[in-house]
This record gives structure tokens, sequence and C-alpha cells, in this order.
């Protein structure tokens, strides 16, 4: 798709209504930061601080259940496996990297989920 060129634009006689007008589309653009889409509000919320873990096969997975000290110390102690809340394990020897990873609040948006 190429860009839209407003000298090209060319309007039958029964559309003049559609014209573009130029101001009300300018200021929709130039909007407050807050407004901007992706732009995440400082909340009275702690971010929960966890572990991204990278495996030999290339797959990252991401948990907040540990820390980076928890897998350090799992390592020094000799500890293959990882025992996860949800009845699940991770296999250490599997693990190519692993680095500290943020999670941040997510605003639920949803229309039932709304606070009123």
């Amino acid at each position: 798709m190429g860009r839209y060129n407003l000298k090209n634009d060319r309007r039958s006689n029964k559309h003049e209504h559609d014209d573009l007008d130029i101001t009300r589309l300018s200021r929709e653009l130039i909007r407050p930061k807050s407004a901007n889409y992706g732009y995440r509000r400082e909340s009275n919320h702690p971010d929960k601080v966890g572990v991204s873990l990278q495996f030999m096969s290339g797959h990252f997975f991401k948990t907040s259940e540990f820390t980076v000290d928890d897998i350090a110390e799992a390592l020094d102690r000799g500890k293959c496996w990882l025992k996860q809340k949800n009845g699940g394990a991770i296999n250490l020897r599997f693990v190519a990297s692993y680095s500290p990873y943020k999670f941040y609040p997510k605003d639920d948006s949803r229309l039932g989920k709304q606070k009123r």
C-alpha cells in the first residue's frame, strides 16, 4: 500500500461533505502522552520480578515464581529440577541462559471488568 497523497485527492461534487479537515486530523494526531497507545501509567502496585529462561531449543519461559537468585542457588547445590506450584517442573540441564524479567501489571479494559 502506498502513502495517501493530499495533492491527488479528487472528489466528485456529490461527496463534497466528505472533504478532509486537516486541522481536525492534526489535533487527533497530536494528543497528550497519556492518551497514546502503549503508555504505561504509574500505579501504586509494585512490579513483580521473575526470571526469563532460555532453553537450548531456543524457547523462552518467563515466570514470576522464581528469581535469578533461586536459579543460581539451585545450580550451586547441584539440583537439576525446580518444582513449580502448578505441579510442573523445570529441568535446569536444558537451560542455556537465564536473566531477570520484570512483569508489569495489566489494566483490564474489558467492559464487564471495569471499575465503576
